[in-house]
């Protein structure tokens, strides 16, 4: 019986790290618990993308990340990174499951180097919808199924999430239209966009 125990808390102490790395305590919900953490966390693993909030120790660090978790879709991720040599890197990642349940496995993941014409746009995009500035956590759910839209930031070693429920218009909506539309060039059927 207490191998047992002791078993279980190994598994809920290394899960409970593990989607810390992810996300900051309460970064996520607005009443301080951790499912969303847990379930985002589930579905980065599976698109085998990196823990952002990780890379805010390293100043140099600049990437972003549009995390699109709707229900009964694929579960999509564009990050944009900022490399050594001053370049900007777009990886565009999607997983067969759902982004309400299963997140599957990896079935996309490409990459291309940024013009300088688009990381301008898009460093103009994060400044002008005030990014950094976003509250977040917010109580904006008002159902059950639909999507999370999940943006992600790292910059002169700050970390900054902002996650919204359906967003119809604000910086959430419009940086992750911006990265999977406009930058990724995500081919998504207009009854899927939610």
């Amino acid at each position: 019986m207490r191998t047992v125990w002791l078993t279980a808390f190994a598994i809920a102490a290394f899960s409970i790290h593990g989607y810390a790395q992810f996300f900051p305590k309460s970064s996520l919900d607005w009443k301080g618990e951790d499912f969303k953490a847990r379930w985002y966390s589930t579905q980065l693993r599976a698109l085998g993308e990196p823990s952002l909030s990780a890379l805010a120790t390293n100043r140099k660090s600049e990437s972003y990340r549009f995390l699109w978790l709707r229900s009964f879709h694929h579960p999509v991720a564009v990050r944009v990174d900022l490399q050594a040599d001053g370049t900007w890197i777009l990886i565009t990642k999607v997983a067969s499951g759902a982004g309400g349940y299963s997140p599957g496995t990896l079935t996309t993941n490409t990459s291309r180097q940024l013009t300088a014409r688009e990381i301008q746009t898009f460093r103009s995009e994060i400044e002008n919808d005030g990014f950094w500035n976003a509250p977040n956590p917010v109580n904006d759910q008002k159902g059950t199924d639909g999507s999370q839209w999940i943006i992600e930031g790292v910059k002169a070693g700050r970390y900054h999430v902002v996650d919204r429920w359906m967003p119809k218009d604000g910086p959430t909506r419009n940086l992750g239209r911006f990265l999977a539309f406009d930058l990724a060039q995500l081919s998504i059927p207009k009854d899927e966009i939610y």
